[in-house]
């Protein structure tokens, strides 16, 4: 299902184009190779942030959302009793169970399904989202809040991870703000990161637009308490936000 919105449908096609090569962000290689220093300061912080998930220890019933080339997926399969993940890319889901056959995970339903228009048809013990709420337009956030609270029974967690507050560019005529090597663009020509888009490419060379939203973590953490959520969030150093809450 294509999105009805023009940058949720680029977004989407973004994705879907860059299944094959979306863990070379991860790896730092390719694009993402900044260098030795930088990529070693990356495996740090993102070492802090598995650390934190396996410290939330997911167990029980876990539903991932934009669970993409399933690196987090994996981690979570080994905690949870089942883990059913939601992502709107076919693409993602081959990689993503290309992953979970060799390491022989079964407790794994990998679904296809557009997150902008999904409503949760049941509850679960905890929901992680990772590299997800930054790419959620501000007018679609309160759905989605209500969507992760109504998935959760009483006392449920949450876990999310997203890429920190951006940097901003010292250079560019446009304005904007460089996250990992892409300049992220404001349309209405001021500085609003609630309301971005970030302009990727690929190695091809192709662009697409995608929605990149950046939040303070203790604005969010604020915001949440009057969605039904007791959370905290912190920020890595450079590269990473994360962090939990639990359904009151």
């Amino acid at each position: 299902m294509i999105p009805d919105n023009p940058l949720l449908a680029e977004q989407l096609a973004y994705y879907r184009a860059r299944a094959p090569e979306y863990d070379k962000w991860f790896r730092r290689e390719g694009l993402y190779d900044w260098g030795v220093e930088y990529n070693a300061r990356w495996r740090t912080e993102l070492e802090e942030v598995q650390a934190a998930v396996d410290r939330f220890a997911p167990a029980g019933e876990v539903l991932e959302l934009a669970y993409g080339t399933g690196e987090w997926t994996l981690r979570l399969a080994a905690m949870a009793s089942r883990v059913t993940g939601i992502d709107a890319a076919p693409e993602m889901r081959d990689q993503a169970s290309a992953k979970l056959r060799a390491a022989g995970r079964t407790n794994v339903d990998l679904l296809i399904g557009d997150l902008f228009a999904w409503q949760p048809d049941k509850v679960y013990d905890a929901v992680f989202f990772a590299f997800w709420l930054s790419h959620v337009p501000l007018d679609r956030a309160d759905r989605f809040w209500e969507n992760v609270h109504g998935s959760l029974r009483p006392g449920g967690r949450f876990f999310l991870a997203d890429n920190a507050r951006v940097r901003i560019a010292e250079s560019s005529g446009l304005p904007g703000v460089v996250v990992d090597g892409n300049i992220l663009h404001h349309s209405s020509g001021t500085l609003d990161l609630a309301a971005s888009f970030d302009l990727r490419r690929l190695e091809d060379g192709r662009r697409y637009r995608v929605v990149k939203r950046s939040f303070d973590p203790d604005e969010l953490a604020r915001d949440l308490r009057v969605r039904g959520f007791k959370a905290h969030f912190v920020e890595t150093g450079q590269f990473f936000v994360y962090g939990s809450g639990v359904r009151r």
